[in-house]
């Protein structure tokens, strides 16, 4: 088998378990779980954009960045000496004092200690899909919704969060999600609903812990993208595939019930 062949297998097989993730395997794939933001970070050692540069260094003095948890689509608020403030929405974090804009600043700009970030994100254990975020107060019903398009309007506002946005970062591997507006409350808690999205299969020696229904319905989504990618299949493979969808779809939805009882009357 070539190469390019097995790596195709390989995708084929992540991709069906991500589509059985997706279609929701009862008591296996959500994470509930409850968590706050962490609010303003002083940087207490103040911090320097450069012209031209994407970069902004913060003191070596001040916070380390990482340890931190500050996270893409954090605020960074550059006050300088004269108090006039520049705010930035953060891109990533680069290093344990360094901050990644992702747009080169038109100037440079010399921020005192007064300046800050406000954390508005949560980190996550996974990329799994974020099904609902429920404020933890025992009045409030309603849930954020997940509009990132209001966020761009006015990308700084701070207040009572209403939205979410789901991020991640590509150079740490961590998906996080941003509350808008920002939250400045830290002792509010959040009840965030997560699908229980695995590790990618990167090697052989790689296992998922899951019952025999859910991988058999695991392997027939991954035989079904292989087949529309090859584009190899006729229609009786189709076909048959189709049905096998079918099939263990009703098996994953009852994969972690005891065996049903049926009645006759």
């Amino acid at each position: 088998m070539s190469t390019v062949e097995q790596d195709r297998l390989n995708e084929a097989i992540n991709s069906g378990l991500s589509r059985a993730e997706t279609d929701n395997i009862p008591g296996l794939n959500r994470w509930e779980m409850t968590g706050s933001i962490l609010g303003r970070l002083n940087l207490t050692d103040g911090c320097t954009v450069t012209q031209h540069s994407q970069a902004v260094t913060c003191g070596a003095s001040g916070p380390h960045i990482q340890n931190e948890k500050v996270h893409p689509r954090d605020i960074l608020v550059v006050v300088e000496s004269d108090g006039t403030t520049t705010k930035f929405l953060i891109e990533d974090v680069t290093g344990s004092r360094t901050i990644h804009l992702g747009i080169p600043s038109n100037r440079t700009i010399t921020g005192t200690s007064d300046s800050y970030i406000l954390r508005r994100t949560i980190e996550l254990p996974s990329t799994g899909q974020i099904i609902s975020i429920l404020p933890v107060d025992g009045k409030s019903v309603d849930g954020l919704a997940r509009e990132p398009g209001h966020a761009l309007r006015d990308p700084f506002k701070e207040g009572t969060a209403r939205y979410y946005e789901q991020n991640f970062s590509d150079l740490h591997d961590v998906s996080s999600v941003s509350l808008w507006p920002a939250p400045t409350d830290t002792t509010l808690q959040w009840t965030i609903t997560q699908t229980q999205y695995k590790p990618r299969l990167a090697n052989d020696t790689d296992e998922l812990a899951y019952p025999e229904e859910v991988l058999d319905a695991i392997l027939e989504r991954a035989r079904d993208c292989y087949l529309t990618w090859t584009g190899a299949a006729n229609q009786n493979d189709i076909t048959a595939s189709f049905r096998a969808l079918r099939d263990t779809s009703d098996a994953l939805k009852n994969s972690s019930n005891p065996k049903q009882i049926f009645y006759k009357t």
